[in-house]
């Protein structure tokens, strides 16, 4: 059986939060240990997938509103963060079955029992519908993404580099403010949350069925650990960095930056 490391990150700024994502890449792609992280961002964050552009009036009313504007690694579209869990695995590709679609589709399968462990019954979207034009990953699913009676709760996005695969992804833990949401332009009339579906179980419960789910699915025993020096750093450097920084294509992901997001 696998051994894998398992973080779990309290809130943290949305830079360093998306640096330590690509510093977990990396270090998988240099032989590093495969890892789940599980975390939550400090206050409204809107992250960009890497092909999007924030117009200079949304830039503007976020600023306004206090909610930060990042750029992921990944592509897809655009999410709010703060009121939800994210979750990032980064491992060898040789760690999780062979293919891009096989492992979507296993993390998905990973989600979905941990949801069922919450008693909540989530519906994979079908493949082959994919995400459709827009700018919010939230108005609707793409291929196996997790959804509670129509609506959206869990979005993901996968990244391919240096042999190693990254996918991190957003679970709705309760509504989004309604300042935030509308200062990114976001109209959330797709989504739901925990909170909305009913499921009051604590951050800790949550975690623990994530965690348990997980490991049935990937094989493996999952190890609570913590950044090594060198990641660390990485993750600084990343999350400090201005200007892109170029990774190869995968699904739903090309070339990305963590630092703050041009306009």
């Amino acid at each position: 059986m696998q051994t894998w490391r398992l973080l779990l990150d309290g809130d943290a700024h949305g830079f360093w939060n998306m640096g330590v994502d690509e510093a977990l890449l990396a270090s998988a792609a240099a032989g590093g240990p495969a890892s789940l992280r599980l975390y939550g961002w400090q206050g409204a964050w809107l992250s960009l997938g890497y092909a999007q552009r924030a117009t200079p009036e949304r830039a503007a009313a976020c600023r306004a509103a206090g909610t930060g504007v990042v750029r992921r690694a990944t592509g897809g579209r655009a999410v709010l963060h703060g009121s939800d869990l994210t979750y990032a695995v980064a491992a060898r590709e040789s760690a999780l079955p062979e293919g891009l679609r096989a492992t979507y589709a296993l993390l998905a399968g990973a989600l979905a029992d941990g949801l069922a462990d919450l008693g909540i019954a989530a519906e994979r979207a079908p493949v082959g519908e994919g995400e459709g034009p827009g700018f919010d990953c939230f108005a609707a699913p793409a291929d196996d993404e997790l959804c509670v009676g129509g609506q959206k709760l869990v979005g993901s996005a996968q990244l391919r580099a240096g042999g190693a695969v990254l996918q991190h992804g957003s679970l709705r833990l309760a509504p989004d403010p309604p300042g935030a949401r509308q200062a990114a332009g976001l109209d959330g009339t797709g989504a739901t949350s925990l909170a909305e579906i009913g499921c009051g179980a604590s951050l800790e419960r949550i975690q623990e069925a994530l965690r348990g789910a997980f490991e049935v699915a990937l094989g493996a025993t999952l190890r609570p650990g913590r950044l090594t020096p060198a990641e660390w750093d990485l993750a600084r450097d990343r999350g400090a960095a201005p200007s892109p920084r170029v990774v190869k294509a995968g699904r739903k992901g090309a070339q990305g930056v963590s630092g703050l997001a041009d306009t």
